[in-house]
C-alpha cells in the first residue's frame, strides 16, 4: 500500500515538473519569437539602406526579413517538437536555401549595425 502511494506521489511530482518545463519553454519560445521579430525589423531597415545602391539585393534582404517574420509567427503558433521537425525537414530538402538565408540575414544585420555605429559617431 505504501509503495502504491509513493508511486502515485512520484507520478504527481513528475507531472508537475513536466508542466513547469512546458511553461518555461513556452515563455522562452515567445521571447524568442519577439527577438526574431526585432531582428526582422533590423533586416528590413538594412534593406531600406541598400535600396538606392543595390535594389535587387535590397529586395532579397526584404524577402529574408519577411521569412524571419513568418518564422516568428510559426514559433508563436507551433509546438517546439513541430518546429524542430519542420526545420530539420527544410534543412534536408533545401540546405542551400537555409544557409543562404542565414548568410543574407547576417550580412544585412552587420550592415545595419555598421550604419548605426557610424550615425552614433557622427552624433546623429
Amino acid at each position: 500500500m505504501q509503495r502504491h502511494l509513493a508511486v502515485r506521489r512520484n507520478k504527481g511530482m513528475q507531472s508537475d515538473t513536466i508542466e513547469q518545463a512546458e511553461q518555461i519553454s513556452e515563455q522562452k519560445k515567445q521571447a524568442g519569437a519577439q527577438q526574431i521579430d526585432d531582428m526582422a525589423k533590423a533586416v528590413h531597415s538594412a534593406a531600406d539602406e541598400l535600396k538606392e545602391q543595390m535594389p535587387k539585393a535590397a529586395e532579397f534582404v526584404h524577402g529574408a526579413a519577411s521569412r524571419l517574420e513568418q518564422g516568428a509567427g510559426a514559433l508563436r503558433e507551433r509546438s517546439i517538437g513541430d518546429l524542430v521537425s519542420g526545420l530539420t525537414d527544410f534543412g534536408r530538402r533545401d540546405p542551400l536555401a537555409l544557409l543562404g538565408s542565414a548568410m543574407v540575414a547576417g550580412f544585412a544585420i552587420s550592415r545595419f549595425l555598421k550604419s548605426s555605429a557610424d550615425q552614433t559617431h557622427r552624433g546623429g
